[in-house]
C-alpha cells in the first residue's frame, strides 16, 4: 500500500512539479528519484502527510505548525488594546482633538489650567525664565500656587525641574473649542508632547493668586502610561513573536524555560527522612560530607532530621534547601557543583538533578512583558494561545469587536475561527495552542499537518495520507472523514493508506492490495467501490468487511495477581489526581476519547516514575505522589511512534540483534 501511495503516487507528483521550476529554482528543493513505473497519467502535484513526527525544536508549537499564531500576531498588533504593567490603564496616544472632548466633558462652569512640564532646567534659572518670557509664557504653576514669571522673587532652580508652564487659564464653556484647541496644541508642541490640565476646585482663586488644583489630568502624544509615564513600543506582529529578539523573553529567550534544580529529582522519595537519605545526591559517599554538615547544624536551627520530608515545615523546608551563612544547604551545594562542572563526572552528575522548569521571567509564556501587556477582549496573546481549540474558538466566537475594530481585522478573525473549527473537526480540539509539537505523537502530528492544509485552500492537489484514524477515538473518526471530504470537495484528491472500516465504508473508491504481505503481495487483488467488494476471490479486507471472517473474542481471561503497580496522585497535564491500579501479567488496555490523558497517564507519568525507581535519571516524570509495586519488575520499555532507525546502516536484523548470531556463526566456518 505504502509502496503504491508515497513511492509511487506522491513521488511521480512531487517529482513532476518540481521538474516544472527553472533550473536555479530546482537547487533549493529536494528532489525525488523517478518511480519504478512504466507510465503515470493524470498526476497531479502531489502533498504527502505521514504518520509520524519529525520535530524535534522546543520553539515549534501546535499554533505556529497550524499558522494560527501569524493570524494572531496581525490581530494583536493591529487591534490590540495596551495596558500599563504598573496601574493596568490603557495606554494609548493623544491628539489635540481627545483631549479637548475630554476636558470639555467636565461640567460646565468647571475651571481649569492648560500647562506642560517645564523638565530639565539646563543652564542658570534666569536664562530658562528668559527664554520662557521671549516665547510668550507669563505664569508658572508650582504645586497648587501660580507664580508670575516677571516677579522679582523667583524660584529657585531645583523647584523650577517640578513646575509646569502655564498656557492658559480657561472655564467649561460650548464656546471655547478653538481657543482650547489651540493653547492644547501649543503646549503640546512646547512639553515635548506632553500637556497636563489641572482642573481646580469650586473656591475661586485667592488674593495671593493661588488656585488651589484638586486633580491632574495627563496627556500624551507618545505612546504611554498618562498616569505612570511608562513609554511602551507601539505594538507590531514581531512583538508577538518568541522566535524573535523584538518580542522573546531576554531570560528564556523565548523557549519558555531555564534549566534549574529539578527538586522532584533532588529528593524523589519525600516519604524519607534526611537521615534516611532523603536528600539524593547526598547519597553518594563523596558527597555525604554535606549531610553531615546538616547533621550538625539541623540541632542549632530546630530542623528535624527523623521526620519525613514532607512533614517538615515550611522554615525547616526552606532552610534545609536554601541554606544559611553557616550551612550550604542544597543550592549551595548546587552551586558549588556548578563551579566544577568543566570536569565531565560533575556535569553527568549534575545532568542528573537538573531539568526544564518554566522561566521565572515570563512565567512560560515565551514572550517579553511589553507584549504581554497588548489585549483582545481581555486576554494577551499567550492567554488565547495557552487556550485548547475548543476554548479559544469559543472565544473568538463570543468576541465582541468596535464597529472600527471589526473592519480591520473581520478577516483575521475568520481566518482563525476557521482554522481552529479544523483543529476540532480532525480531532484536535483538546491541543492547546501553545503545546509543543515535539510532545504530539505520529498520528496528532499528521492531524495537525492536515488542518494546515484545510487553512491554505489549495485545489487541484493530490493528498497522501498514512493511516490517520491511528490513535483516534470512534468518536472522533467521522469528524475527521468530514475533513478529508471537505478537502475532497475542494477540488483535491485524497488518497489514504488505512485499515479503519468506517474510512473504507466512506471512501468513493477502494483499491485492495495483496492478497499476502511482502512477495506475497503486490497485486490488485480488487479496485471499485465498496458495495461490490467481493467476500472471496483471495481478499481478506473484503472477507472481514463481509463478515465471512471475524477475529474470535477468547473465552477464558487471565485471572490477576497480586503483584501491581498502583499509581497515586497522578496530576500531569489535565489528569484530576487519579489514583491507577495497574496488574502484572496481564493485558492491560488504556482507552479513552482523544486527549482524555491516556498519554499524559502512562508515556508522561508511569513510565518515568517507573525509571527513577530504578534509578535511571534523565527520563521526564509527570506529576503524582507516589508509586509502588516497581519491586514485582526488572525495568520497562516504551514502544511508542518514533522511528527506530536512524542510520542508513540500521535495518531489522541489526536492530533485533539477529545479526550478531549470523556473524559469530560466519566467524566460526572455516577458511
Amino acid at each position: 500500500k505504502s509502496s503504491l501511495a508515497f513511492d509511487t503516487l506522491y513521488a511521480e507528483g512531487q517529482r513532476r512539479y518540481v521538474e516544472s521550476f527553472s533550473a536555479y529554482a530546482r537547487q533549493f528543493l529536494e528532489r525525488m528519484d523517478k518511480p519504478d513505473v512504466d507510465h503515470v497519467a493524470g498526476i497531479l502535484p502531489a502533498v504527502a502527510i505521514e504518520r509520524k513526527n519529525p520535530i524535534q525544536n522546543r520553539r515549534s508549537t501546535v499554533g505556529t505548525a497550524t499558522e494560527i499564531n501569524d493570524f494572531l500576531r496581525l490581530l494583536f498588533a493591529r487591534i490590540g488594546r495596551t495596558h500599563c504593567e504598573r496601574c493596568g490603564r490603557e495606554v494609548a496616544a493623544d491628539t489635540v482633538d481627545k483631549v479637548v472632548d475630554r476636558v470639555l466633558a467636565l461640567p460646565e462652569g468647571t475651571r481649569f489650567v492648560v500647562a506642560f512640564p517645564l523638565g530639565k532646567v539646563e543652564g542658570a534659572a534666569e536664562d530658562t525664565l528668559l527664554r520662557l518670557t521671549q516665547q510668550g509664557f507669563v505664569r508658572l504653576l508650582l504645586g497648587s500656587e501660580v507664580v508670575d514669571i516677571s516677579q522679582k522673587s523667583r524660584p529657585p532652580r531645583k523647584a523650577l525641574a517640578k513646575a509646569l508652564v502655564v498656557v492658559d487659564r480657561l472655564t467649561v464653556k460650548p464656546d471655547i473649542r478653538d481657543r482650547l484647541a489651540d493653547s492644547v496644541a501649543t503646549a503640546f508642541q512646547n512639553g515635548s508632547g506632553q500637556v497636563i490640565i489641572r482642573v481646580a476646585q469650586a473656591s475661586s482663586p485667592d488674593s495671593r493668586g493661588k488656585d488651589a488644583c484638586a486633580t491632574s489630568l495627563r496627556f500624551s502624544t507618545h505612546f504611554q502610561c498618562s498616569h505612570c509615564d511608562l513609554e511602551y513600543a507601539k505594538p507590531e506582529p514581531l512583538l508577538f513573536s518568541f522566535n524573535n529578539p523584538l518580542g522573546a523573553c531576554p531570560v528564556c529567550q523565548g523557549f519558555g524555560h531555564t534549566i534549574e534544580m529539578n527538586m522532584d529529582a533532588v529528593i524523589p522519595d519525600t516519604s524519607k527522612t534526611l537521615d534516611e537519605g532523603a536528600v539524593a545526591p547526598w547519597n553518594c559517599g563523596v558527597f555525604k560530607w554535606w549531610l553531615n554538615e546538616l547533621r550538625q547544624f539541623a540541632p542549632r536551627y530546630r530542623i528535624r532530621l527523623d521526620a519525613p520530608f514532607r512533614d517538615l515545615s515550611e522554615r525547616e523546608r526552606k532552610l534545609v534547601v536554601e541554606g544559611t551563612s553557616e550551612m550550604d544547604g542544597i543550592r549551595g551545594f548546587m552551586r558549588w557543583l556548578e563551579d566544577r562542572k568543566y570536569k565531565m563526572h560533575i556535569r553527568v552528575f549534575l545532568s542528573r538533578y537538573r531539568g526544564y522548569v518554566p522561566c521565572v521571567a515570563c512565567k512560560g509564556t515565551r514572550l517579553k512583558p511589553a507584549a504581554l501587556s497588548v489585549r483582545v477582549g481581555g486576554l494577551n496573546i499567550a492567554q488565547v494561545c495557552a487556550k485548547t481549540a475548543e476554548d479559544a474558538l469559543a472565544f473568538f466566537d463570543a468576541l465582541k469587536l468596535a464597529p472600527h475594530e471589526a473592519q480591520i481585522a473581520s478577516l483575521l478573525v475568520a481566518e482563525i475561527r476557521k482554522r481552529l473549527d479544523y483543529m476540532v473537526r480532525v480531532g484536535l480540539g483538546y491541543l492547546s495552542l501553545d503545546r509543543m509539537c515535539r510532545t504530539l505523537s505520529g498520528g496528532e502530528m499528521q492531524r495537525v499537518c492536515l488542518t494546515t492544509s484545510l487553512g491554505s485552500s489549495l485545489v487541484n492537489t493530490l493528498y497522501v495520507l498514512d493511516e490517520p484514524t491511528i490513535g483516534l477515538h470512534p468518536r472522533d473518526t467521522h469528524r475527521l472523514i468530514d475533513s478529508l471530504k471537505r478537502l475532497r470537495d475542494l477540488g483535491n484528491t485524497v488518497v489514504v493508506v488505512e485499515h479503519d472500516r468506517d474510512m473504507m465504508k466512506a471512501s468513493d473508491q477502494l483499491i485492495d492490495l495483496g492478497p499476502g504481505a511482502g512477495e506475497h503481495g503486490g497485486r490488485i487483488v480488487y479496485q471499485g467501490p465498496l458495495s461490490r467488494v467481493p467476500a472471496a476471490n483471495g481478499s481478506l479486507t473484503g472477507a472481514y468487511l463481509k463478515g465471512t471472517r471475524r477475529i474470535e473474542l477468547p473465552q477464558n481471561r487471565r485471572q490477576p495477581t497480586r503483584a501491581a503497580l498502583v499509581l497515586k496522585g497522578a496530576r500531569e497535564n489535565n489528569l484530576k489526581s487519579v489514583d491507577v491500579t495497574i496488574p502484572l501479567g496481564l493485558f492491560v488496555c488504556v482507552t479513552g476519547v482523544s486527549g482524555s490523558g491516556k498519554s499524559s497517564l502512562v508515556q508522561d507519568t508511569l513510565f518515568g516514575a517507573v525509571k527513577r525507581k530504578k534509578r535511571q535519571f534523565g527520563f521526564h516524570v509527570g506529576k503524582h505522589r507516589s508509586l509502588s509495586g516497581t519491586g514485582h519488575i526488572s525495568d520497562t520499555v516504551l514502544v511508542d511512534q518514533s522511528p527506530i532507525g536512524r542510520t542508513p546502516r540500521s535495518n531489522p536484523v541489526t536492530y533485533v540483534k539477529a545479526f550478531s548470531a549470523v556473524r559469530d556463526l560466519f566467524a566460526a566456518t572455516p577458511a
